[in-house]
């Protein structure tokens, strides 16, 4: 089994491994389904998301690098979560954020090298230009944005209140105001030449 930080390669020295203990993922014993229910979780969650930082704004190649970075997290820590969904989320959209932060965007000359999340980064970008929930999404408010982008993957707002530390009032006033903004946005566009 390859742990996460293990070298691939030869001649690339392997980064030391603590000894799992029960419950983590790798260990051995009656909680060795933890391994097989992450790799479950994994191929579950990972599109879903990447797709989630998009429409928050990140770039496919950003999304999909966070993506990954936020499921190794998960995967460290895997016998500690409770959650593994909000953690992952959570995770994954304090990185963005960081990143918006401190990494203003650069304009590259070169499209980033294709990864196994993002076969064809060119393909993923284009496609994302042509989708209108992207246009739409990005024109609302922040936390308006972020509400529908978890409905759009099915997060209830109970588990979006939980997930953001809202109160659930306050989830369904910003999906209600997100849904108008939408609809106003689709108006728009439908009545321009």
């Amino acid at each position: 089994m390859t742990h996460p930080g293990a070298a691939d390669g030869p001649g690339v020295p392997k980064l030391p491994q603590a000894e799992p203990t029960a419950g983590t993922p790798g260990s051995s014993g009656s909680t060795q389904g933890g391994e097989h229910e992450f790799a479950r979780f994994y191929r579950d969650h990972i599109h879903r998301l990447a797709a989630y930082l998009i429409y928050q704004g990140a770039a496919a190649h950003l999304a999909a690098d966070i993506a990954q970075d936020a499921m190794i997290t998960a995967y460290r820590r895997w016998a500690e979560i409770k959650s593994p969904r909000a953690y992952t989320w959570t995770v994954a959209y304090r990185a963005f954020i960081r990143h918006a932060l401190n990494d203003p965007e650069q304009p590259t000359g070169e499209v980033p090298e294709p990864a196994a999340l993002l076969p064809r980064p060119e393909e993923a970008e284009a496609w994302l230009q042509e989708q209108h929930i992207i246009h739409v999404l990005r024109a609302l408010p922040p936390r308006q944005c972020q509400v529908l982008a978890l409905t759009i993957d099915g997060w209830t707002p109970a588990e979006i209140a939980e997930l953001l530390g809202l109160d659930p009032g306050a989830v369904r006033s910003n999906l209600t105001k997100a849904r108008r903004n939408a609809a106003e946005h689709r108006r728009t566009r439908e009545e321009a030449p």
